[in-house]
């Protein structure tokens, strides 16, 4: 997920009484948009909210639900040249996690991905791009419990986080991806770790990640799911899955499947996964807002591992029962 630092930054950018006025912030540039899925300008009201994390823009932002296909996604969105605005330079994805238990735990689970990444793509010489590399963590990950032969590389389209990823010694070009310079077919793998729901167009990039990928090479795609208790919990403001305004499409697991066939792969596998942080942020999110004491609010930090243990349970309890949750992984390959 885009694992927000919820727990703090709303806090810190929206000035308690008496602290003296904000700096002023401009309202951010906004564009309509149409349904990624589908096409389709009819749509529904789904949620409503401010950016919690980070408070770039003052305001609230709105997701719709398509009629045609019920698709969510964010209308009217930032345009493009205010990208570089919403994602500042101490969103998570840019910087490593503090050390200590949460770390180590990430570090776990991060490790446990790799194990499942090294399943699907094989052993042996193998070309990895990590489409959305942030700093470069996962790259290292993979580095680590990996094949020594895969050749690894990375794109993103912010400038610091292609720095921070080249300085742990990756190649990485800071672009999008419809402008990465590659040959078609150069690639056996591509990773897209919760990344696709911060895109203007997925199908165009998709069908970008299959024209990179060889006949059978291997996507593996995480991305939140428009499904799971917490979303239906906190649906309409507080999930923490909308994530506004960085947000643009939020898929269900039919919803994926459709565009992935329709851009040119065969789905493997759906699993569901964890969701932890979406709980705690959440919560974090719908207790802010009710004006609970402070203290309280920031315990609910996506890396307090006193409360992961709690929020696992739930989604695993959901998970032995068959049931989703609001994260999704998908394992799909280049048809032919």
């Amino acid at each position: 997920m885009s694992g927000p630092r919820a727990a703090h930054e709303g806090e810190r950018a929206r000035a308690a009484p008496g602290a003296g006025a904000p700096a002023a912030r401009a309202p951010l540039s906004l564009r309509d948009a149409a349904c990624a899925v589908c096409g389709g300008t009819d749509a529904v009201p789904e949620a409503e909210g401010p950016d919690f994390e980070h408070d770039v823009a003052p305001g609230e932002f709105r997701f719709v639900r398509c009629r045609a296909c019920g698709h969510a996604y964010l209308s009217p969105r930032p345009a493009p040249f205010e990208v570089a605005r919403i994602y500042p330079s101490d969103y998570y994805a840019y910087a490593d996690p503090a050390p200590g238990l949460a770390r180590r735990l990430r570090r776990l689970r991060e490790a446990r991905k790799v194990a499942l990444y090294r399943r699907a793509i094989g052993g042996g010489p193998r070309r990895i791009l990590d489409f959305g590399c942030g700093n470069g963590r996962l790259l290292a990950m993979l580095r680590e419990h990996g094949d020594p032969a895969w050749e690894l590389e990375g794109i993103d389209f912010s400038e610091e986080a292609v720095r921070r990823c080249r300085e742990k010694g990756f190649r990485a070009q800071a672009a999008r991806i419809e402008d990465f310079d590659a040959p078609d077919g150069a690639f056996d793998a591509v990773i897209m770790m919760q990344l696709l729901e911060h895109l203007d167009d997925p199908r165009a990039a998709l069908a970008r990640v299959a024209a990179l990928l060889r006949p059978g090479g291997v996507l593996v795609l995480e991305t939140p799911n428009l499904g799971g208790l917490d979303y239906r919990l906190f649906r309409g403001r507080h999930w923490a899955m909308y994530h506004f305004p960085r947000h643009w499409n939020l898929f269900s697991s039919a919803a994926l499947a459709r565009l992935l066939e329709e851009t040119g792969f065969a789905v493997e596998r759906t699993d569901y996964l964890l969701s932890t942080s979406s709980w705690i942020v959440s919560l974090h999110h719908a207790l802010y807002e009710r004006h609970w004491p402070q203290r309280l609010v920031r315990a609910f930090h996506y890396q307090n591992v006193l409360l992961l243990p709690f929020f696992a349970a739930l989604d695993l309890a959901r998970l032995a029962l068959g049931l989703d949750t609001s994260d999704q992984r998908v394992v799909a390959r280049r048809r032919a």
